[in-house]
């Protein structure tokens, strides 16, 4: 199979190529005048053909022609220093058939407000940067963002819970280890949820989405205290009205976009006291992806998100903007019996389970923010200051609230009978395939009444001081200095009782003539309220010449819990260089240079606990818990290159992490479950590559291969590996033990291609494999610590997309500028909608049967047997996507 896709990919690369070589020699032309909002024309400004090193210029009249690729959709960017770069896009040429296009710029002085929600990260160099256009056909089942990461990032993976969860782990850090980010509000997600089953629709609208930055590790000071990633999501600010329908077997969406200007002049010129708003609802339902599992009974999954965005320009020096979520998620099951056959060539076994009872899981979630950002010089630049400099100046202050509130209940009384029975494996004998013995036959019992509350209430005030310098000489510097102090308030109030019973023959076990002894017996009732403060503050110097750019970031960052009284304090430091002549103008980005920028970044990164860690494996809360810590240590180059005249990157970083302190955990489907208290040390080692780039003109794809190690030790134990040699166990006894994270190979795939000939036809192929995660047998994972693995798990989703309607190409390039055939042509029934696609896909292509967890069963001698609980199977869906 391995071999059949890497030929499938050198074919399309070489196709690609040729295909390409063909179609340049057919040449289209494009003629205009550029026009600045002031009427004037735009002199010298730059037209570039993005992707490619195809340009010109603008005359004195603001005259231009450009000969760009026919028949080819092509992105053009028109480009005048201190004016708004202006991007047309979608646009296609026919041979020996010119076609007009005219603009207009617009001044960055007219479009203050702008600047208020422009981020810096989008110019990171090395993070993930995504735009929405390059992940709307991904096939995934869940309708979640976050599970597109483990496509895009490298050292990324959903863990155990697979196709059915959101989570993600990033280089060997579990989930709650993450930074999660909308528009600077922090997101907060369900403490309870225990399987993938059971997770809803998580916060980030992938319909509101205008961007995404994802950073795998050694982020900045201006970010919380975790010790994994950051993903840092922005949510669009539309300039006039849009709205999309979009639906599939497993749920659907609505979204509506829009803008408000106060006249028709300000609205041309997208100038201040312009109010945005866009709105989102989701529904998911998941009960087709789980009548395949291998528990059969009636799934009622219900999932339903409402948020919405509104921003308000007051003037150019003032905005606010305010956010609202509301989420509910239901997950009832009713199971009567499952069937799992599992085992070696030489012993398969086989479990039979009939059920009685149900489980019900609810989770509702509220999010209320408010954000006011003040720009006291209205984004304006100061006049020059000296005859050797010019000098921009720029400060921001922003204000954030936020409340997010989480009512979380877990109802489950379920009794199940199963039957634990040896299949003969010989495939010469008679009863080939059938029972030859039973092992192990009973009922266990388990109930759980679980009520949790969690109000976290968080106020932030941020600044930003952005200094520009530039020289006659060329050279160039730059200065972002960014603080910010808050103040979190978390109340948690926790009703735990739950319980398991095993019996067997009639017995519970493990067997006490005296007593009936429960294992795993909680009831605990909790309730806290403790305070946060934090502060940081840092600064990225930008040093650009003609012959490298240097960029440095320093920061600190500290904050004290009162429920453990600790101080924190976290120093965070990253450094890139690029030994190379800067390009000052877009036109040099497309010569076929091959830029390498080198990246170090080191930093202490130290987690304080929520309330999940505090809670040990018992429901018992300990308040005395520190604050988890890390060194990162990392260093990678970025390469940027051209090939087929696209530009491509290519990053590889290797990392290490020491960590001490550490509250150790096991991970059951996508349940963490913390031991409590500060027990061990450890420590993450590894390698990521990645290349992304354009396959195919317009269609951006990724390729990611990762190598991990990540190892913990307890404190005063020594760790052990036992291992069957002939009739006598062995033991080995090692410094350390695996993590529940820890993952040796992780390779990931999203590739998109046209079909030939038929560019309104897309396939999207989405791959991912890697090699098995640890486990260890329940409550007696210490000394022995995660001896076992799963099986690796590989998965390959498959999706080809038709473009039914698109308005550019059957309404708005025909009228080529004719205003008389546009009102004409414009009486078409679609002329309001932009778009309409619809994908089939299918999930699992391989049908292959992966692994999210164990069910352990103990035989007549009290021995354990783990039976594995397999992910979905193959399935197949419709998707469909209408743009107004």
């Amino acid at each position: 199979m391995r071999c059949i896709f890497l030929l499938a990919f050198v074919t399309t690369l070489l196709y690609t190529n040729f295909s390409f070589a063909q179609d340049e020699q057919l040449m289209g032309t494009i003629i205009g005048t550029v026009l600045l909002d002031d009427g004037t024309p735009g002199t010298g400004v730059l037209i570039l053909v993005e992707g490619t090193d195809i340009n010109t210029v603008t005359s004195v009249n603001g005259e231009y022609k450009l000969l760009v690729p026919a028949n080819k959709r092509i992105n053009i960017s028109y480009s005048y220093l201190a004016y708004k770069t202006y991007k047309e896009l979608g646009v296609k040429v026919a041979p020996k058939k010119p076609i007009r296009l005219d603009v207009t710029l617009l001044s960055d002085a007219v479009s203050g407000p702008e600047a208020i929600v422009e981020s810096f990260e989008k110019r990171e160099i090395d993070a993930l940067h995504v735009e929405k256009a390059d992940i709307e056909r991904i096939p995934t089942t869940d309708g979640n963002l976050t599970s597109l990461i483990k496509y895009l990032a490298p050292g990324v993976t959903a863990g155990t819970g697979g196709e059915l969860t959101s989570q993600y782990s990033v280089r060997g850090g579990n989930y709650d280890e993450n930074l999660v980010y909308v528009n600077d509000f922090e997101i907060y997600r369900p403490l309870l949820v225990r399987s993938g089953q059971q997770e809803g629709l998580i916060f980030p609208n992938g319909d509101m989405l205008d961007y995404l930055s994802f950073s795998s590790g050694g982020f900045k000071a201006q970010y919380g205290d975790k010790m994994a990633s950051v993903l840092d999501v922005h949510y669009r600010r539309p300039y006039e009205f849009e709205a999309s329908v979009g639906g599939s077997l497993l749920g659907g969406s609505v979204y509506v976009g829009g803008a408000v200007y106060k006249d028709s002049i300000s609205k041309q010129r997208k100038v201040p006291n312009r109010f945005t708003y866009t709105l989102g609802a989701r529904y998911k339902t998941t009960s087709y992806l789980l009548s395949s599992l291998d528990v059969k009974g009636e799934y009622v999954p219900q999932f339903v998100d409402i948020q919405g965005d509104f921003i308000y320009d007051i003037n150019e020096k003032w905005q606010v903007e305010a956010i609202g979520h509301y989420s509910n998620s239901i997950y009832s099951l009713i199971p009567r019996e499952s069937s799992t056959t599992t085992g070696l060539f030489n012993q398969a076994l086989r479990l039979t389970t009939l059920f009685e009872g149900q489980e019900i899981s609810n989770f509702e979630n509220f999010t209320a923010g408010t954000a006011i950002t003040f720009l006291p010089w209205g984004g304006g630049r100061d006049k020059e200051i000296d005859t050797t400099a010019t000098v921009a100046t720029n400060l921001k202050l922003k204000l954030l609230a936020s409340h997010y509130q989480s009512n979380e209940n877990e109802r489950i009384d379920i009794i199940n009978f199963y039957k634990l029975d040896e299949i003969e494996t010989g495939l010469g004998e008679d009863n080939f395939g059938e029972v030859i013995g039973t092992l192990a036959y009973g009922e266990t019992h388990h109930f759980a009444r679980n009520f949790l509350q969690a109000n976290v209430t968080n106020v932030q005030l941020k600044g930003t001081w952005l200094y520009d310098r530039y020289e006659r000489t060329g050279i160039e510097n730059h200065h972002w200095l960014k603080w910010g102090i808050g103040y979190k308030n978390e109340i948690i109030n926790d009703k735990l009782k739950e319980w398991r019973r095993l019996d067997s023959l009639g017995y519970t076990l493990p067997v006490d003539t005296n007593q009936v002894y429960i294992p795993n017996y909680i009831r605990t009732t909790v309730n806290l309220n403790s305070h946060r403060l934090n502060a940081y503050v840092q600064n990225t110097w930008e040093h650009k010449s003609m012959k490298h750019l240097f960029r440095m970031t320093a920061g600190v960052r500290a904050s004290y819990w009162t429920l453990n009284k600790e101080l924190i304090v976290s120093p965070r430091l990253q450094m890139y260089y690029t030994p190379r002549r800067y390009q000052n103008s877009i036109a040099d980005t497309t010569k076929k240079t091959k830029d390498l920028t080198f990246k170090l970044a080191t930093g202490l990164y130290y987690q304080s606990p929520f309330y999940r860690e505090l809670r040990d494996l018992r429901g018992e809360v300990n308040t005395g818990v520190r604050a988890q810590k890390s060194v990162h240590v990392l260093g990678g180059i970025v390469w940027d290159f051209i090939m087929f005249k696209r530009r491509f990157k290519f990053i590889t970083e290797a990392y290490y992490k020491h960590q001490w302190d550490l509250i150790p955990y096991d991970i059951e489907n996508v349940r963490i479950r913390y031991y409590g208290d500060n027990l061990a040390t450890g420590y993450v080692a590894g390698l990521d590559l990645r290349l992304n780039g354009e396959l195919v003109d317009g269609l951006e794809s990724w390729i990611n291969l990762s190598f991990l190690r990540a190892r913990e030790s307890f404190n005063g134990v020594n760790h052990g590996v036992r291992t069957l040699n002939g009739t006598t166990i062995d033991t080995t006894y090692l410094s350390d033990a695996p993590k529940a994270t820890d993952q040796l190979v992780i390779f990931s795939m999203y590739f998109q291609d046209d079909f030939p000939k038929a560019p309104w036809a897309r396939l999207n192929f989405a791959f991912t494999v890697g090699t098995g995660l640890p486990f260890g047998i329940p409550e007696n994972n210490v000394q022995f610590r995660n001896s076992y693995r799963f099986a690796a798990y590989h998965r390959i989703d498959i999706g080809a997309s038709f473009g039914l309607w698109d308005r550019k190409i059957h309404i708005d390039k025909k009228y080529d500028g004719n205003k008389a055939l546009f009102k004409k042509t414009s009486k078409h029934a679609l002329r309001g909608i932009r778009g309409i696609w619809v994908s089939f896909e299918v999930f699992n292509l391989m049908d292959v049967k992966n692994v999210a967890s164990n069910t352990w069963i103990k035989d007549f001698s009290n021995r354990s047997y783990a039976i594995p609980n397999v992910l979905t199977s193959r399935r197949f869906n419709v998707r469909f996507k209408i743009d107004f």
